[in-house]
């Protein structure tokens, strides 16, 4: 039961809108901290916690910082001016504060809980590499659904969302997001999720074996496992990515394709001509690819360039901001009051700015760069693991494959946009990166707590 909760989190955030709202958020918390206090630790081994202490640091690194923050007349850091104003205005004897706001930071304090709540979640549900597998199949035709709705939603009426009126992005598709370039990074996670067991099943061609049993799920599962059901899935994600219109979403998929059949391909033994032809191949395959469904995508980049110009006169304001409280920073959840004061004439009058679109920007302007810098490392030691499991596992080596391409996807695009900070594809995100790490490991390490071991295909 604990298991089907967190599988239940991970398949249904994409739907309510993203869940961007704060009322979202907190019910996933809640269902997620039910599941978490009633895992079965049977399967679980001492290398599963070693793997999620750098995690526990981190929370305790942004909850300290927040606690600081918010804290009446610190002992510690300069306070920020604001609070100086109701004073001058009004006479009030108002404590000062580190953050712009007093109760902000705590909101706010709910979206990185989220995803390291799902992130701790995903990797002891995914400890057994059966258990990893059936996770991630269930994403993987989760998103498919998701995919499919926003194609036929887009072809349909494109002016509603989700039964709403679309204020936004009306000739493009977003699905059940109301940003496109959250929804294409998305759908470009979930094509992930197809592609690296294509590559797999097509790889393993002689060792296919038959349905386990004649029970209609293991004849359902069988049959979507199959080549042409991943090819199938694999097509209709890439599509919805496309439809989107997103110039990052969707250049920074077919980057992560290259990417995870790299890693797919790298260590088998093929020689080295081969190696280098199937890349080769791959790299024309994509951009033949993006010639035949990226019309939209080559339209804007053609229009506006790769660069956008406001976003970097956004990146040099939120830098100024960086310079001016580089310890504590401004409060967590405050970028938007605090850009008012530093938004350039460039920017013009119009557009709402209550995003850095760049994540770990916007992280060390609201908490400051001695708590930033550390979780940045934190994030690159996971993705490190990743990456390794991917070239030294041999057994179930997809799953780690799968979670680095994925890793790459989504935290390159939220470098340069806000993808994980929408609660909605943070928590999907989040469930595949913790069970590719959870899978980087060989089994042999869990049960014996020994070093690394290369074991069979």
């Amino acid at each position: 039961m604990s298991g089907l909760v967190a599988m239940a989190v991970f398949v249904l955030a994409p739907f309510p809108l993203g869940s961007a709202d704060f009322v979202w958020i907190w019910i996933w918390i809640v269902l997620l901290a039910l599941s978490l206090v009633t895992t079965d630790l049977e399967a679980i081994g001492r290398e599963d916690f070693r793997l999620l202490l750098p995690l526990f640091v981190a929370m305790a690194l942004v909850g300290a910082t927040v606690a600081l923050q918010t804290w009446p007349d610190p002992l510690v850091g300069r306070t920020n001016p604001v609070w100086k104003l109701p004073h001058d205005l009004l006479g009030a004897d108002v404590p000062a504060r580190i953050s712009m706001t007093a109760a902000g930071p705590w909101l706010a304090f709910g979206s990185p809980l989220l995803m390291s709540l799902a992130f701790a979640r995903a990797v002891l549900l995914a400890a057994e590499a059966a258990a990893a597998q059936r996770l991630l199949r269930t994403l993987a035709w989760a998103g498919f659904l998701y995919a499919s709705y926003g194609i036929l939603a887009q072809l349909a009426d494109p002016s509603t969302l989700l039964f709403r009126q679309k204020e936004a992005y009306l000739g493009f598709a977003t699905g059940t997001f109301v940003n496109r370039n959250t929804a294409a990074t998305f759908w470009g996670s979930c094509a992930l999720l197809f592609l690296v067991p294509l590559l797999r099943s097509l790889h393993r061609v002689d060792q296919r074996a038959g349905p386990p049993s004649d029970r209609p799920l293991a004849l359902l599962w069988h049959y979507l496992a199959t080549p042409a059901a991943l090819a199938f899935g694999f097509t209709v994600c890439t599509l919805a990515t496309a439809m989107t219109g997103s110039r990052a979403g969707l250049l920074l998929s077919i980057a992560a394709f290259l990417l995870a059949g790299t890693l797919y391909l790298w260590p088998l033994e093929l020689g080295a001509f081969r190696r280098w032809a199937l890349l080769a191949g791959a790299a024309v395959a994509s951009i033949l690819l993006l010639q035949m469904i990226g019309g939209a995508v080559a339209g804007r980049i053609l229009t506006y360039g790769l660069i956008d110009d406001q976003r970097l006169t956004a990146y040099r304001a939120s830098i100024a901001i960086i310079r001016d409280h580089p310890m504590f920073g401004v409060g967590l959840g405050n970028f938007e009051a605090a850009f008012a004061a530093y938004r350039p004439a460039g920017l013009g009058s119009l557009g709402i700015w209550d995003r850095a679109h760049s994540t770990p920007l916007q992280l060390a302007v609201e908490i400051g760069l001695p708590a930033a810098i550390p979780i940045v490392a934190i994030v690159l030691w996971y993705v490190y693991h990743l990456f390794r499991g991917s070239l030294r596992r041999r057994r179930d080596r997809y799953i780690p494959i799968i979670g680095a391409s994925v890793a790459a996807l989504g935290l390159l695009h939220s470098s340069m946009d806000f993808s994980l900070q929408i609660a909605g594809y943070g928590v999907f995100f989040a469930a595949i990166a913790g069970a590719g790490l959870a899978q980087s490991f060989p089994s042999s390490l869990r049960k014996n707590g020994g070093g690394v071991v290369v074991t069979e295909l």
